[in-house]
């Protein structure tokens, strides 16, 4: 695999090129201080964006001598400041509705949608955009593993930087979700993307979702893409409806989802491609984030809580030691 074929799957390179047929996106660089405070150990957020009753700096006069000689004593990790980044997100969040998803030039942090209240990806302040930055080990894997497996080079730093990608929120319906494979430019194969979930709308509207898949395809994708081997992602909100997701290399470091790589090779091209769905509730598969999913001591936490609380748990390793027997 080609240093090229990655970066031709960020989505800052090829949004300008498919723009009307994908989600509203905006895109802020990040520089290398943001970079190197996500890179980090532990969770230490920006003054700016913790509410003022949250601050222990700003703790009541009350609290005993004690106390406050034990807070002094204690070392207190420096906080980090990005105004010029927060008001960037705030201004893109303002400019795209006020919800938006967030991913880096490839990756979104689906691993730790727990942060957010909903548990949706919803973004809708900065505070929302650095907690899942922060917390997700797929947005590690962009800065510092994105090129592993190029036989081109090892830099781990793509052309033009990284860039802190914002897109429209949508609510969108699993069922409408599906990853396609493209081979010599030709479209192979077709998965349901939420491969974990049996959903029984698909099943009977198999036909219609692969023609309107194909005639896409066709129209909008079709040699347009910089490179012949490639997996692109797409949204059918409806019948002849279909939205681009996002692009993917056509190597191992993709999911294939219900296919194997080793079947993805094996197919010839041929007039229909290989569509495969979950058929049944029998042939699910575990839940794909299942260790990075939220341990069952803070499944109470709702988006009053103190967020001190959260980050020193996060800090003190409690997720990390409990997860693997307490995750939902």
């Amino acid at each position: 695999m080609l240093r090229s074929q990655i970066e031709h799957c960020a989505t800052p390179v090829w949004y300008s090129h498919f723009r009307p047929i994908t989600f509203d996106t905006l895109f802020v660089h990040l520089t290398p201080d943001f970079l190197a405070y996500l890179s980090a150990a532990g969770v230490v957020l920006p003054p700016s964006l913790i509410p003022s009753h949250q601050n222990p700096q700003q703790q009541d006069s009350s609290d005993s001598e004690v106390d406050e000689e034990e807070w002094e004593e204690t070392p207190q990790a420096t906080q980090p400041d990005f105004p010029d980044l927060e008001e960037k997100v705030r201004q893109a969040i303002e400019r795209l509705g006020g919800e938006v998803f967030i991913k880096l030039n490839w990756s979104a942090p689906r691993d730790v949608s727990w942060m957010l209240h909903d548990n949706s990806l919803c973004c809708r302040t900065p505070l929302d955009v650095i907690l899942l930055l922060k917390g997700s080990e797929f947005i590690q894997h962009d800065l510092n593993q994105a090129f592993m497996e190029c036989s081109d080079g090892i830099a781990q730093t793509p052309t033009g930087g990284f860039v802190l990608t914002i897109r429209r929120f949508q609510s969108i319906t699993p069922a409408g979700e599906f990853r396609c494979f493209v081979r010599g430019n030709n479209l192979i194969a077709v998965s349901q993307r939420n491969h974990r979930q049996f959903l029984a709308s698909i099943p009977s509207d198999r036909i219609n979702i692969l023609n309107d898949i194909q005639h896409f395809f066709f129209n909008y994708i079709q040699g347009k893409f910089p490179d012949p081997d490639f997996v692109f992602d797409v949204y059918r909100a409806g019948p002849r409806h279909v939205m681009l997701v996002d692009f993917n290399p056509f190597c191992r470091v993709t999911d294939p989802l219900l296919f194997t790589w080793e079947e993805l090779c094996a197919i010839t091209p041929g007039p229909q491609p290989v569509f495969k769905i979950v058929e049944s509730q029998e042939s699910i598969k575990g839940h794909p984030y299942g260790a990075n999913r939220v341990p069952q001591d803070i499944v109470s936490i709702n988006n009053q809580q103190d967020i001190n609380d959260f980050v020193s748990m996060f800090n003190n390793g409690k997720f990390a030691e409990e997860s693997d027997d307490d995750d939902l």
